[in-house]
């Protein structure tokens, strides 16, 4: 049977699986994982493969954008790829999606919770005031993107909200939040728009569905200025608020 169904697992551990995802990992000859675009608690994998009853083939980043290995399963096996959060949120996923599709095989999703949702959910603040998501990469050498920057900017100038995904490089590890403060100040600089000031009040979310999981509602300077673990964090830039929000908000202050 050609299929190739992507399971989501949601934000945590295996925990976030679904009935469904689980049953659909059972009835597959082949199941892959990725965890680049959410690092899994430790152990996820192994207690996942106890569930299943069957081994899980944990892929790089270049195994799976490169397609290649999921796809050839995929053409002569009903294969699964485990996703991290919700499958077709990462752009990756979707390539992977049509890739299969063009040689004619049946894809299938099972979807799960994404950090998208997670985090509008756990902040308190209204989904329909939230404007473009955007992610924070990583400045290295000769590559100092500023979209983020750029989109911040945008959405405040609309009253919007922003929710800042955090860069996850497989040498970097999860970008921490006070990194993120850091960069985002030596943005202002570039930018100079007067978005950013070390005064300036954001909201942190780390360890989203997890035990772990924490919430800080504290300015850029006093971010630079703490050690953060390593742990998958986002931002939220917080636009104009109505007076439910603002309530939220000081909860967390």
């Amino acid at each position: 049977m050609k299929q190739l169904s992507l399971v989501g697992i949601g934000i945590g551990d295996e925990k976030g699986i679904s009935l469904e995802g689980l049953e659909e990992l059972k009835s597959c000859k082949k199941i892959f994982a990725e965890e680049y675009t959410n690092l899994l608690p430790k152990g996820t994998i192994k207690r996942l493969e106890s569930l299943v009853g069957k081994k899980i083939e944990v892929l790089g980043r270049k195994e799976v954008e490169e397609e290649k290995r999921i796809l050839a399963s995929a053409s002569k096996q009903k294969t699964a790829l485990i996703v991290s959060g919700d499958p077709m949120i990462a752009t990756t996923h979707v390539s992977l999606v049509l890739s299969a599709k063009k040689l004619g095989i049946k894809v299938k999703l099972i979807h799960a919770a994404s950090i998208i949702s997670a985090a509008i959910s756990e902040s308190g603040l209204q989904a329909y005031k939230f404007g473009k998501m955007v992610t924070l990469a990583y400045w290295r050498k000769n590559y100092k993107p500023m979209a983020a920057y750029e989109v911040i900017a945008q959405n405040l100038s609309r009253g919007l909200h922003t929710l800042l995904l955090l860069d996850i490089d497989e040498k970097l590890g999860p970008m921490k939040p006070n990194e993120a403060a850091k960069l985002l100040l030596e943005m202002e600089k570039v930018g100079k728009k007067n978005v950013f000031s070390p005064k300036t009040k954001i909201l942190v979310l780390s360890s989203l569905g997890r035990s772990s999981c924490g919430q800080t509602y504290q300015s850029l300077g006093e971010l630079t200025s703490k050690s953060h673990p390593g742990v998958p964090s986002v931002l939220l830039i917080l636009g104009k608020r109505h007076f439910l929000e603002e309530d939220m908000v000081r909860t967390l202050s």
